[in-house]
């Protein structure tokens, strides 16, 4: 059944990689389109996208045998069919098919146009996996605390949920929260005992911070989120940052300084910029591992030399650019792999399949048990696009 358009983060907890990597049989029909109605060309009777789709599947059967052309041209036209009727209502589509399998994703951010047969194709999937990422901001002031959980692309906040602090249980929760200062006894006074309840004010937004603090760990685990992005005064940034039990302080990737009373839409560009830094700052740490050879087992740089390394189970981490364009010579019974055009695998003998790295790099990474990093289009390409850290040597 098609999926409608949905939260990008519901989506992506839905549109399980390892499973789409454990088809079996290379017989998979992989496209991905750009839906966008915002788009000119997408607004005609016959949208660029139905289009463009058409002529990639028809220049894909075209270099089928007989068998596979066949199944392919009936899933082309169930995919004519299907951009004949309602139009996708996101902005991006993806279509998986295979024997027994049709499965749609309708995304709310535009994906690039590709078509792939053969190995499934999850790299726009593990890109947009890696591209919206969570990030939790917690906005602490003097009386009051919110958690904002923001989906964070290259240009724009995707979507976010605001959650507030219940002070009687100490947990984020939805809804309204209770009054802090009628809570907390902190009303206005008057007279001799000002020191005193000056002195009171204080210890309580002390205590409120720790709470907070304790409350956001929390939070950040049930949540399965690993950013986490500090807003308010430098104060109470300072003390919760101080507070923060492990492992959230690990996650802290930055702070940002907020005024008490602004809105979140005016604070969005610049947790957005924060978050663009921390991107940029762990790809360049990642880059320079790979080029500094500083993998527990070293590393190793080139296409051939990586393909090596998964197949014997060396690689920690391999990091690709997005934009990766290589062919590989593969053979799915004992994962082998080599960029070298072959007919038979060396290894166990049997008839190999040309397919693009970008189809096998994820599936060997999963079988290596390897992180896969897509970097930005051209980082790594005077490398030839590819890296691995290794396990060992």
């Amino acid at each position: 059944m098609a999926q409608e358009a949905s939260r990008i983060s519901d989506l992506l907890r839905t549109a399980d990689v390892e499973w789409l990597l454990a088809l079996q049989g290379g017989r998979v029909l992989s496209l991905h389109l750009d839906t966008d109605p915002t788009r000119p060309e997408n607004q005609r009777s016959e949208p660029a996208y139905r289009i463009w789709a058409r002529r990639a599947l028809q220049e894909i059967g075209d270099g089928l045998p007989k068998e596979d052309r066949r199944r392919l041209a009936e899933w082309a036209e169930r995919v004519e069919a299907r951009l004949r009727g309602e139009r996708p209502r996101g902005r991006g589509l993806s279509v998986y098919a295979a024997d027994g399998l049709w499965k749609e994703f309708v995304w709310p951010v535009p994906v690039d146009n590709r078509a792939r047969y053969g190995l499934v194709d999850v790299w726009p999937l593990v890109w947009l996996r890696q591209t919206y990422v969570p990030y939790a901001v917690l906005l602490v002031h003097r009386d009051h605390t919110r958690l904002l959980v923001t989906h964070l692309g290259e240009a724009a906040v995707v979507e976010d949920e605001e959650f507030h602090l219940d002070t009687q249980h100490w947990r984020f929760t939805a809804g309204k929260p209770p009054s802090f200062a009628k809570g907390m006894g902190m009303s206005s006074s008057r007279g001799a005992q000002r020191d005193v309840y000056e002195s009171r004010v204080e210890d309580n937004v002390r205590r409120f911070w720790s709470g907070v603090a304790s409350a956001a760990a929390r939070a950040l685990e049930e949540l399965g989120i690993q950013r986490l992005i500090l807003g308010g005064p430098q104060e109470g940034i300072a003390a919760v940052a101080d507070l923060l039990p492990e492992p959230a302080r690990r996650h802290l990737v930055a702070a940002v300084s907020v005024p008490p009373l602004e809105d979140w839409p005016h604070i969005r560009d610049r947790v957005l910029e924060v978050a663009r830094e921390d991107r940029r700052r762990r790809e360049a740490q990642l880059v320079e591992g790979l080029v500094g050879n500083s993998g527990p087992g070293g590393s190793v740089l080139d296409l051939e030399s990586t393909l090596q390394a998964l197949s014997r189970r060396q690689v920690l981490t391999v990091a690709a650019d997005r934009d990766l364009a290589a062919k590989v010579w593969t053979c799915p019974g004992c994962e082998f792999a080599t960029t070298r055009p072959v007919e038979r695998c060396p290894a166990c003998g049997q008839p190999v399949q040309e397919a693009d790295a970008t189809q096998v790099l994820p599936w060997l990474a999963r079988a290596s048990r390897a992180e896969l990093v897509l970097l930005t289009d051209g980082t790594l390409r005077r490398h030839g696009g590819v890296g691995a850290l290794l396990r060992f040597s």
